[in-house]
């Protein structure tokens, strides 16, 4: 087979999130984050991981408000990003990426209702020009999974519709003073998550047993795509070059069986996790079967006639996905209630990693291809990696990760396949260039970076960072534009 490479304009690098990696968290004014008070547990039981585990309830939230000296923040230290960018960034340039997709932390940018923290953003342009002088693209992303604590407590999240104007007030300010780092932007984080984790995916506390509970999510999704549908049209009147991509944890899944019913059972799972949110971004309206939807579970939103055209005029420029794994859905795994994070259930045909994500290379080629066929626009890939408990060789001072360069292979190849069925792909970052807290178990050990750093669960450690042999790899396949994939 011949051998396949990127387009020389093709971004391919990695990312991160402001919350995981900066540390810092009281540095140069900054604010609490809804991240700040998540806290690990060293009982996690990594397999048993579900959206149930990282809702917020009221009693919950008042917990997690309660700050003891025996409860562990890693959010708080990350790995330090915020003051050791320097060397971190020669490290990215040293294994080959052209691009890094990060966040912006809004709790610094913003860290009380109407104040503006001229500080945070005079740091961070000292961040993203050492970017621009290694010649990294930055992909900004606006809001990922941290809210300013003062937005949840006053408004509660996006469940109020304030937080659309204090959501554009922000967006404002990020788009202006860093508008000569960047043309490439993402609004929210895994907009998707908000109708599975409202807390984490939009800052909103509910009510234990509430019957609204549902409702409440989907008022808060609907907020947040007025918002994101205002921040696309603000970013283009702010720089006509701008492109404003929607972004959402993919949940590609298959048929448990060929049984018909499992079939439609599998395509209103995908419509309900999947095609509805890229549906509102790239064509500004609610589809029939999500109308049917909150007709059944009898969900009424507010929504006005001026927020329906706020959507058709503010369709993405770009969509981008988050990309593990993919799972299985049909009757019996309904039945048993699911499994993963997304309530799918296990491909026999496919190998899991130690947290129970099963590893499906050419279901990326398949979701991309089925993305791009039905919406027609550009794709980004802006995560895909594997997490592992590894450890440093001391002895032969290495780190072999042979499982990640092949993890990571296998899916660029299968990019690389995708774009030559016809799909247009202008970029992929990998989960992630340094290793940083893990979101959904909040530990450092599982580790997902081409480079390591020695910080532990408990925030012990050098923090020196070494390079992997994965890193090591990654830099010929960026010098070769993805051709060694195929030797």
């Amino acid at each position: 087979m011949e051998k396949l490479k990127f387009p020389d304009n093709f971004l391919l690098g990695a990312a991160a999130a402001a919350s995981q990696y900066e540390g810092a968290y009281k540095q140069d004014g900054k604010s609490l984050s809804i991240a700040d008070y998540k806290t690990y547990n060293p009982k996690v039981d990594r397999k048993k991981i579900n959206m149930n585990e990282i809702e917020c309830y009221e009693d919950v939230f008042l917990q997690l408000k309660d700050t003891e000296e025996n409860k562990i923040y890693p959010y708080r230290w990350g790995v330090d990003f915020y003051n050791k960018y320097e060397g971190d960034i020669k490290l990215f340039k040293k294994i080959g990426m052209n691009c890094f997709r990060t966040s912006i932390a809004w709790s610094r940018i913003i860290p009380e209702e109407g104040v503006i923290n001229y500080e945070a953003i005079k740091h961070y342009k000292k961040i993203f020009k050492k970017f621009k002088e290694q010649k990294i693209e930055l992909v900004l992303t606006l809001s990922h999974y941290d809210y300013p604590m003062w937005l949840v407590e006053k408004y509660n999240g996006f469940a109020n519709k304030d937080a659309i104007e204090k959501f554009l007030e922000y967006s404002e300010i990020v788009l202006r003073e860093f508008d000569e780092f960047t043309n490439y932007w993402i609004c929210f984080n895994e907009i998707n998550m908000t109708t599975h984790s409202a807390y984490t995916g939009a800052g909103v506390v509910l009510k234990r047993d509430n019957p609204k509970n549902k409702e409440i999510k989907y008022q808060a999704l609907h907020n947040q795509f007025v918002a994101q549908a205002l921040v696309v049209k603000l970013a283009h009147k702010i720089n006509k070059d701008n492109k404003m991509g929607g972004m959402i944890a993919a949940v590609n899944s298959y048929p448990s069986t060929c049984d018909p019913n499992d079939v439609i059972i599998n395509q209103e799972f995908s419509q309900i996790n999947n095609d509805l949110f890229f549906e509102i971004e790239s064509r500004g309206a609610y589809p029939k079967y999500i109308l049917n939807f909150f007709e059944q579970e009898n969900i009424k939103l507010n929504i006005s006639e001026e927020e329906k055209e706020i959507l058709k005029e503010g369709s993405v420029d770009y969509l981008s996905f988050s990309y593990y794994m993919s799972s299985v859905m049909g009757q019996e795994v309904l039945d048993k209630g699911g499994s993963t994070l997304f309530f799918g259930g296990k491909n026999p045909y496919l190998k899991e990693s130690d947290w129970g994500w099963q590893i499906d290379p050419i279901g990326l080629r398949i979701f991309m291809n089925r993305l791009y066929n039905c919406y027609q626009k550009p794709l980004m890939i802006v995560e895909n990696g594997i997490g592992v408990d590894e450890k440093w060789d001391d002895k032969e001072n290495i780190l072999k990760d042979d499982y990640r360069i092949e993890y990571i292979k296998s899916h660029l190849k299968n990019i690389q396949l995708a774009m030559q069925d016809g799909v247009e792909c202008i970029g992929y970052t990998a989960w992630t260039a340094l290793d940083l807290v893990s979101m959904s178990t909040k530990e450092m050990s599982k580790r997902y970076g081409f480079i390591y750093v020695d910080i532990d669960d408990f925030g012990k450690g050098t923090g020196d960072r070494k390079i992997k042999e994965s890193g090591k790899w990654f830099k010929k396949v960026s010098d070769t534009k993805g051709e060694i994939l195929w030797d």
